[in-house]
Formats: structure tokens, C-alpha cells, sequence
């Protein structure tokens, strides 16, 4: 009996801890995590199509605990980010990124030192953007906005 009681007073602890270290983490995902593709950029103060300066595109996709996985072509590289404000900082493979990041619109400078500037969007924080009673020109969120955007990356005219 004594066996027992023993085995009963030394589980029960184990166990209340093992109850309250699961209960810990964060498990609400970060607002920022997702896919962020590429829609333009700009080389030297011009406008270029994206393709033609990485070639098959370029996109960070931002995972929750400061994560990302950087896709450049057919590569692909682990990343790890932060941010403090909307000031972005992401690094890892060999490469440094900073710029900023708010409302799913991310504005990279200077890429990797190449003096082009990319500018990133996640469809899926952008388009959740409200955008109403704005002028859709002041809100890079507005679906219609995105629309053009993508057209454009497509080489169509938007205007």
C-alpha cells in the first residue's frame, strides 16, 4: 500500500506540471505570417518587371516565431525575421533584407546590396484590409488595387 501512495504522490506533480508546461507557447499565429509575393521593383530609380531582375520571381514566406523561408527562383532559403514597428529585418543563407512591413505590404531596400528595391504583398492581409470611404489610390489593400497590381505583373495594361 505504501508502494502505491508513494507512486501516487510523486505522479501527481509530474503530471500537473506536464498539464501546465502544455498551456504554455504562443499559439495565436503572428498577424504578419503568410505569403508575401513580389509585384515590383525598381533598379537604379526605374521601374522594372520583377521577373527580369529574379528570375522566377522572388517571395518571403513569414512563419510564426520570427521564421521565413525566402523562395528566389527555384531555390529556397531559411530566413529568420523581426520587426519593431513596421521596421523589417530578416536574415539567413547568406543574405540580410531590411525594410518595412505593415498591413501585408512589405518594401525591401536594396536587396542583398543589388541597389534594387522590391516591393512584396501577402493577398491575404492586404485584400482583408477594409479600404472603405478611401480613395483606393491611398490604400495598397483595396482589391482593386491589388487587381491592377497583378495585372501589371502579368505585363497587361492596368490603365
Amino acid at each position: 500500500m505504501k508502494k502505491k501512495s508513494c507512486i501516487l504522490k510523486c505522479m501527481v506533480p509530474i503530471m500537473l506540471a506536464a498539464a501546465i508546461l502544455s498551456g504554455c507557447g504562443d499559439d495565436e499565429p503572428d498577424p504578419n505570417s503568410g505569403m508575401y509575393d513580389a509585384v515590383s521593383a525598381t533598379a537604379f530609380g526605374m521601374e522594372v518587371a520583377v521577373d527580369e531582375v529574379f528570375e522566377g520571381g522572388l517571395s518571403i514566406e513569414l512563419k510564426n516565431g520570427g521564421k521565413a523561408k525566402f523562395y528566389f527562383g527555384d531555390d529556397d532559403y531559411s530566413m529568420k525575421w523581426k520587426l519593431d514597428g513596421d521596421s523589417f529585418h530578416a536574415e539567413g543563407g547568406g543574405a540580410e533584407l531590411d525594410g518595412t512591413l505593415s498591413n501585408g505590404v512589405m518594401a525591401l531596400e536594396d536587396i542583398m546590396g543589388s541597389g534594387i528595391d522590391i516591393r512584396l504583398v501577402c493577398d491575404d492581409i492586404a485584400n482583408g484590409s477594409s479600404g472603405e470611404g478611401e480613395d483606393e489610390a491611398s490604400v495598397i489593400g483595396t482589391p482593386g488595387l491589388l487587381k491592377r497590381l497583378k495585372k501589371a505583373k502579368n505585363g497587361k495594361d492596368v490603365y
